[in-house]
């Protein structure tokens, strides 16, 4: 079929089928994806390529569930920004409810096997997150991301799953009644392959990391190191999307969160209040805090260091007089900024007035959450 007269959905669809949306970036910039298309059919000496109808091919599987691609209206907007890494498209069931629920998109995820403590977390987590009208965003995964969708079903509140396999099932198979109590409740579900698709070690990686794409923020409750869960947490990393960790345990199993916090990747905190303000976490020079904002992290090129402890800003004219020991070494030029004079810390914290800090504003912060 010449490339003129396949459709673009069609031509997603094809290309998600065989390549990761990385493999495909460079040839996305300069061709439409069915030129791209094209291009790969001609250049497979396999044969593979050539042999795949993808009208056809869309056509028997969008009996199923939609195909939805980035010029559609129902399109995560959550998406936009990333760059070669956005997927060339989601099967989606819950097509129309998608816009709204991923709007207010919180990712809550953890290990599949947590502690006592961890699942209690993840409910109270969920619960906070879904009573304040965030969408909870988890895979169907036993312990903590089941736990956070019966959570919030439990508050009356629609939830958004994000499966490692074709949407045709559920993955576990044994929480198909859950993913049907998802759908049935004005819930949705979304996946990167097309039905008939297995679950693998590579769908499950990089569903992970599409947990985190279409998410305001992430929660991880409790993660093993390098365990599934960990790998929507470095994504969001890596996406500058909020992180918050709840506090490691000493149990082996919250590994992962003690490595986060200790290399400040992600905010410690067992508060969900503090949960309910990451979503309105945003980014904003020192120069232009106001007082009452919530301090979380300073944002560097590399993505962003969160402070041990978060704080409450109260902005005050540099003096490099004042005796507090540090606001002395401060020798960068141009103007300078002290957001707090010893609370937390016992000594002043100058800012260059053109340093970058992830905020939440004072206008957000309904209730307090932490105490000043």
């Amino acid at each position: 079929m010449p490339a003129h007269a396949l459709s673009e959905r069609a031509a997603r669809a094809a290309l998600a089928a065989h390549f990761a949306p990385g493999q495909l970036a460079a040839d996305l910039d300069d061709y439409t994806p069915a030129e791209v298309w094209d291009r790969r059919v001609r250049s497979d000496g396999s044969g593979r390529l050539a042999h795949y109808r993808p009208h056809e091919e869309l056509a028997q599987a969008e009996l199923t569930c939609p195909f939805v691609i980035p010029s559609d209206e129902e399109w995560p907007t959550a998406l936009a920004d990333l760059g070669p890494a956005c997927p060339l498209g989601l099967w989606v069931r819950g097509r129309e409810r998608l816009p709204q629920l991923t709007n207010s998109a919180v990712a809550v995820t953890g290990n599949r096997v947590p502690t006592k403590q961890a699942v209690t977390r993840a409910h109270d987590f969920a619960t906070a997150l879904a009573e304040a009208d965030h969408t909870i965003t988890a895979t169907l995964a036993y312990g903590v991301d089941a736990t956070a969708h019966r959570a919030a079903a439990e508050t009356g509140r629609a939830s958004l799953a994000v499966l490692p396999r074709g949407l045709d099932g559920a993955h576990p198979h044994a929480h198909a009644a859950l993913l049907r109590s998802i759908l049935g409740s004005g819930g949705a579900a979304v996946s990167l392959y097309r039905p008939g698709t297995e679950a693998s070690g590579a769908t499950l990686k990089a569903s992970a990391a599409l947990l985190a794409m279409l998410a305001r923020a992430v929660i991880l409750v409790e993660a093993l190191d390098h365990v599934v869960a960990m790998h929507a947490a470095e994504t969001a990393v890596g996406l500058h999307r909020p992180l918050l960790a709840a506090p490691a345990t000493g149990d082996v199993r919250s590994s992962g969160n003690a490595r986060l916090i200790d290399k400040q990747l992600a905010v410690n905190s067992p508060d969900p209040h503090l949960a309910l303000a990451l979503p309105h976490a945003r980014v904003a020079r020192a120069g232009d805090i106001a007082d009452g904002d919530l301090l979380l992290a300073a944002v560097w090129e590399h993505g962003a260091d969160y402070f041990s402890t978060p704080y409450i800003a109260h902005p005050e004219p540099f003096d490099p007089s004042c005796g507090c020991g540090v606001c002395c070494l401060v020798t960068t030029p141009g103007k300078v900024v002290v957001l707090s004079q010893g609370d937390p810390w016992e000594s002043c914290d100058p800012w260059p007035a053109d340093d970058l800090l992830l905020i939440v504003s004072a206008q957000r912060l309904t209730d307090r959450p932490l105490e000043e």
